[in-house]
């Protein structure tokens, strides 16, 4: 009797993952890639240049989050109902240049659209240092 019970114990606990690891896979929205080329700050973080993956999952509230990996660095941002975006098909990196600074200020995935503050660097005021935008392809991938 003890015998099938410790049996029936490991038998519901096996299910449990197996369930448990199937439903976090189908909370997966969107999952890819990007490169920096540059360290960049986004949302206070600085990423070092390298390959990173990410993955927008959603949680049991109304908020999504999205994990960027890389090899030395993890980033958690709160993706809130507000960036859903229905007419929203590309996906780009987006972010302010202004000398050897880079700063997200947008990431564009397919549904989503997101918009970062971009806190002002140390040479803003000076009068040499104009900033553009460097956009930087995301490659989402279609399988999840």
């Amino acid at each position: 009797m003890r015998t099938l019970s410790k049996a029936l114990v490991v038998a519901v606990g096996l299910l449990s993952i197996g369930v448990l690891g199937s439903s976090v896979f189908a909370n997966t929205l969107l999952v890819g890639t990007f490169k920096l080329t540059h360290s960049t700050r986004w949302n206070g973080t600085v990423l070092p240049a390298g390959e990173y993956q990410f993955k927008l999952t959603r949680t049991q509230t109304d908020v999504n989050m999205l994990v960027i990996s890389g090899e030395k660095q993890t980033l958690n941002v709160m993706v809130f109902a507000q960036s859903a975006c229905d007419s929203c098909k590309t996906e780009a990196l987006r972010m302010t240049v202004q000398g050897d600074n880079r700063i997200v200020t947008s990431l564009d995935l397919p549904g989503y659209h997101l918009d970062f503050k971009a806190p002002r660097t140390e040479s803003a005021g000076k009068e040499d240092t104009s900033a553009w935008i460097e956009q930087v392809a995301v490659h989402v991938n279609p399988n999840q």
